[in-house]
């Protein structure tokens, strides 16, 4: 998983024909709880899928104030926007398609059916 340090990295995550990210928090107990369900997903996910061409990336918003409007502007059709619970958000050519505010309540499975879903892969393939 790349964590975005650079403008240029989030840039390039934009750019991605398909990517997932981690929204996190340092602040956020129930953040440091939703990325150890996110990277246990993301390595079990991977493995289930190696063919897979699919960029994970971290973002913490807090050390990157100018990704704030651009986050709101994913989240928007969204019932709630993050709130610090560690979200994720799967994205093409960096808008928003899927987006969960809590990766530790909605669990593995779900985050598996949603980049399945989504990014056109066949759960076990």
């Amino acid at each position: 998983m790349t964590t975005i340090t650079s403008r240029a990295e989030f840039q390039r995550m934009r750019t991605d024909e398909q990517a997932v990210l981690f929204t996190f928090f340092a602040w956020s107990g129930q953040a440091v709880v939703s990325l150890r369900v996110f990277e246990e997903w993301r390595l079990e996910w991977l493995t289930v899928h190696p063919e897979a061409v699919v960029p994970f990336y971290r973002l913490d918003p807090d050390t990157h104030p100018d990704t704030w409007s651009w986050l709101t502007e994913q989240a928007r059709s969204e019932h709630d926007n993050d709130r610090g619970f560690g979200a994720v958000t799967w994205l093409r050519r960096g808008t928003s398609v899927a987006f969960v505010r809590h990766a530790a309540e909605v669990g593995k499975q779900e985050l598996s059916r949603l980049t399945d879903e989504h990014f056109g892969f066949t759960h076990g393939a």
